[in-house]
Protein backbone atom coordinates (compact mmCIF):
# COMPACT_ATOMS: atom_id res chain seq x y z
CA UNK A 1 0.00 0.00 0.00
CA UNK A 2 2.89 2.38 0.71
CA UNK A 3 4.06 2.09 -2.88
CA UNK A 4 0.61 3.05 -4.14
CA UNK A 5 0.48 6.12 -1.91
CA UNK A 6 3.99 7.06 -3.09
CA UNK A 7 2.85 6.73 -6.72
CA UNK A 8 -0.12 8.99 -6.00
CA UNK A 9 2.16 11.70 -4.58
CA UNK A 10 4.59 11.42 -7.50
CA UNK A 11 1.69 11.64 -9.98
CA UNK A 12 0.45 14.79 -8.24
CA UNK A 13 3.88 16.36 -8.55
CA UNK A 14 3.99 15.36 -12.21
CA UNK A 15 0.64 17.04 -12.84
CA UNK A 16 2.11 20.18 -11.29
CA UNK A 17 4.90 20.07 -13.87
CA UNK A 18 7.63 18.70 -11.62
CA UNK A 19 9.21 16.02 -13.78
CA UNK A 20 12.95 16.28 -13.11
CA UNK A 21 12.86 14.94 -9.57
CA UNK A 22 15.91 13.29 -8.09
CA UNK A 23 16.42 10.55 -5.52
CA UNK A 24 16.14 13.03 -2.64
CA UNK A 25 12.77 14.19 -3.94
CA UNK A 26 11.65 10.60 -4.27
CA UNK A 27 12.58 9.92 -0.65
CA UNK A 28 10.85 13.12 0.47
CA UNK A 29 7.64 11.95 -1.20
CA UNK A 30 7.99 8.49 0.34
CA UNK A 31 8.23 9.81 3.92
CA UNK A 32 4.66 11.17 4.17
CA UNK A 33 3.32 8.30 2.06
CA UNK A 34 4.56 5.92 4.74
CA UNK A 35 2.70 7.79 7.46
CA UNK A 36 -0.60 8.89 5.89
CA UNK A 37 -3.66 6.95 4.79
CA UNK A 38 -4.54 6.86 1.10
CA UNK A 39 -7.41 9.42 1.14
CA UNK A 40 -5.12 11.93 2.87
CA UNK A 41 -2.28 11.25 0.42
CA UNK A 42 -4.68 11.80 -2.50
CA UNK A 43 -5.75 15.14 -1.03
CA UNK A 44 -2.15 16.25 -0.46
CA UNK A 45 -1.19 15.17 -3.99
CA UNK A 46 -3.96 17.37 -5.36
CA UNK A 47 -2.54 20.57 -3.82
CA UNK A 48 0.47 21.19 -6.12
CA UNK A 49 -1.54 20.23 -9.20
CA UNK A 50 -4.31 22.65 -8.24
CA UNK A 51 -1.95 25.60 -8.49
CA UNK A 52 -3.74 27.52 -5.77
CA UNK A 53 -7.19 27.04 -7.33
CA UNK A 54 -10.13 25.42 -5.60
Amino acid sequence: MTDRRHQVLMAGLGKAGLYDLGPEDDEAARAPADRLDEPTVRRVAHWPAAGGQR
